[in-house]
């Protein structure tokens, strides 16, 4: 037998969204680390290598080109299916075969007009852990800092890759055999954090890299620093990291300010709110985990010291990268961030009403580096496209609204064409499209009335039908039903009656008892005669008169 499929694979086919790649760069080495341009089309990537690349991609010509190429291909799978060469039309970006965006096999040998290396070079001994571009408004994207396996952080040029300056990490280590995993670079301020296995966090000056340590707070976390992230709204020295099962708020100066309750899951990453930094506050909090979920805190709320909810997202898998959309166009999006889990798929959440939006597939198959590409990396683009990337491969995503609605409208008229069920056209006969249950009073509009009594009455008479024939009509109409479409059954409704409605009815319908009992007095010396107690004393005449209807009983019969 082959694997199942997990829940979360279903969900995404049933979740995934028509907006495909623009631009697919596979790596032959080991991607570790990637970083955008905050205001140009360039990409960073760090490699398990130690090289660094310096990637320019024309952005308006990658969403020309994969806009034709897709029309193209949708045409010709529209003609096929005419033909009837193909079952169906392809609308999954994830499944389909013939990939209509820009694909470059090896990122180290680019031969594409839309897509270049401004440079490369072996930066670091070991892997590259970390990369990241200048954030500050002086000199923003000008620089960028990479740290290695070599205990070496490096600042050099964006526009020609040469080094400014670096500075070896190891003398400020604690322990000797110590390393660092991630750098954050303050907002505002020229402070180089450098986050270390075992859990401290060093800060260099970053328009000098040769200067001495400018801070260090020890053990902010028991075990490895997983995220750094900057609270520039609050303060340059405030920041807040992960590490192993907590959440740490740190002040650079003087250590540790608080640090959550143990989570008892791993935390990887975090981020802030999209609307929430455009608002300029540092409160709301958004944790992936290792066990599938997103959680919120809130520093206004406990100050970070425990989680207030959590969002389900993919519970086989890790969520690995958080990020906001930083799209301020619409609510919808200004309340999501993105993710990416371990099994290569990319999750819209809108934090607001605690729910997976949108999910798009990063990778299904497997990759040269182990099973399906993990999304370890999460970006946004200077013009807001999400990017994505796990050790195989980064995908810069489109920002347009992907394949649109009329396809599926030409589709469902071309099946149409090719000639209509038996039960297309028992919906245009007695039986309803939808059950019982999914209708409500508020569901039949005034022009549907006569519609639904003539249902009703067509009902009442198969049910008073079904009563007088034998077995053999009723197994008539239970094979007709069962060779009916699910939402053709009909269902007979039921009237139940009282005992008293099967009786004959009385003479007079409806009685006034508060006038019965003064025109007829003599009724309540009579009622008690009717109780099983005194039943016992009557006489063999009283009881002959009573079944005669004599002595004014008749009037009372039935009530």
């Amino acid at each position: 037998m082959g694997k199942r499929k997990s829940n979360s694979a279903n969900a995404a086919r049933v979740l995934e969204s028509t907006v495909s790649p623009i631009l697919e760069i596979n790596y032959s080495d080991p991607l570790f680390s990637m970083a955008a341009h905050p205001t140009k089309p360039i990409l960073l990537s760090g490699l398990a290598t130690g090289h660094v690349y310096c990637t320019k991609y024309d952005s308006e010509a990658l969403e020309e080109a994969q806009t034709a190429k897709r029309e193209e291909i949708s045409t010709l799978e529209r003609e096929a299916f005419k033909k009837g060469k193909i079952a169906a039309v392809n609308k999954s970006v994830s499944q389909t075969k013939k990939k209509w965006w820009t694909v470059i096999e090896d990122n180290s040998n680019i031969n594409n007009a839309n897509v270049v290396n401004l440079w490369k070079t072996k930066r670091h001994k070991g892997s590259c852990r970390s990369v990241l571009f200048d954030p500050l408004e002086s000199s923003v994207g000008e620089s960028i800092f990479t740290v290695g396996t070599d205990h070496i952080i490096k600042k050099a040029s964006t526009e020609t890759g040469k080094v400014l300056s670096k500075t070896s990490v190891v003398e400020d280590f604690s322990e000797p055999k110590d390393a660092v995993t991630k750098i954050c670079h303050s907002t505002s301020h020229p402070f180089l954090l450098a986050g270390t296995e075992n859990g401290h966090v060093l800060v260099y000056n970053s328009k000098d890299l040769n200067d001495k340590l400018k801070f260090k707070v020890e053990k902010a976390h028991d075990d490895a620093i997983n995220y750094i992230l900057a609270m520039p709204e609050v303060s340059a020295y405030h920041y807040l990291t992960l590490g192993s099962t907590t959440l740490s708020h740190i002040d650079i100066r003087k250590g540790i300010i608080t640090q959550s309750d143990d989570q008892e899951d791993e935390l990887l990453s975090m981020c802030f709110a999209t609307d929430q930094m455009n608002e300029g506050k540092n409160d709301t909090v958004l944790v992936s985990h290792g066990e599938g979920i997103v959680t919120i805190w809130k520093n206004s709320k406990n100050r970070l010291m425990d989680q207030l909810s959590r969002i389900k997202v993919n519970q086989s898998a890790s969520i690995d990268a958080i990020i906001p959309t930083m799209n301020m166009d619409d609510d919808e999006m200004a309340a999501s961030v993105w993710c990416g889990d371990s099994e290569g798929l990319l999750h819209r959440i809108n934090y607001k009403r605690g729910k997976v939006a949108e999910t798009r597939v990063h990778s299904t198959v497997s990759g040269k580096h182990g099973a399906a590409d993990e999304v370890g990396a999460l970006e946004i683009d200077y013009e807001y496209r999400l990017i994505s990337a796990g050790m195989d491969s980064l995908k810069i995503w489109s920002n347009g609204e992907g394949d649109d609605k009329s396809d599926a409208e030409i589709d469902s008229d071309d099946s149409d064409l090719e000639g209509e069920s038996d039960s297309d056209n028992e919906l245009d006969g007695d039986s309803m499209g939808s059950s019982d249950s999914d209708l409500g009073p508020s569901d039949f509009s005034s022009d549907d009335e006569n519609e639904v009594n003539s249902k009703e009455q067509a009902e009442d008479n198969d049910i008073e039908n079904s009563d007088n024939e034998g077995s053999d009509m009723s197994d008539t109409k239970s094979e007709e039903v069962e060779d009916a479409a699910p939402v053709q059954i009909v269902r007979r409704k039921r009237t139940i009656l009282p005992i008293e409605a099967s009786k004959p009815k009385p003479k007079k319908k409806l009685i006034d008892f508060n006038t019965a009992k003064k025109e007829t007095p003599e009724v309540e010396a009579e009622e008690p005669a009717a109780k099983k107690p005194k039943a016992k004393q009557l006489s063999t005449k009283q009881i002959r008169n009573m079944q005669k209807h004599e002595h004014g009983i008749r009037r009372f019969d039935d009530l």
